[in-house]
């Protein structure tokens, strides 16, 4: 049985600024970034030549 792990979801404050760290500092590549709602996006990265992999940056809905 193949497995494969896809999505790994980090908890960040702010959007665009991971966006910037992940792709600027990192050199990732920005995969996807969609709105979704006040507040919400799809953001995926993944560093350069990742086949199946990718980094979910997630915005927590509250403080806890």
């Amino acid at each position: 049985m193949y497995r494969r792990l896809g999505h790994i979801a980090v908890v960040v404050e702010d959007y665009d600024e991971a966006i910037k760290f992940y792709v600027n500092k990192l050199d990732f590549i920005l995969i996807e970034d969609t709105y979704l709602g006040i507040d919400k996006r799809w953001v995926v990265v993944a560093p350069k030549g990742a086949k199946e992999s990718t980094i979910l940056l997630a915005k927590a809905s509250g403080p806890s």
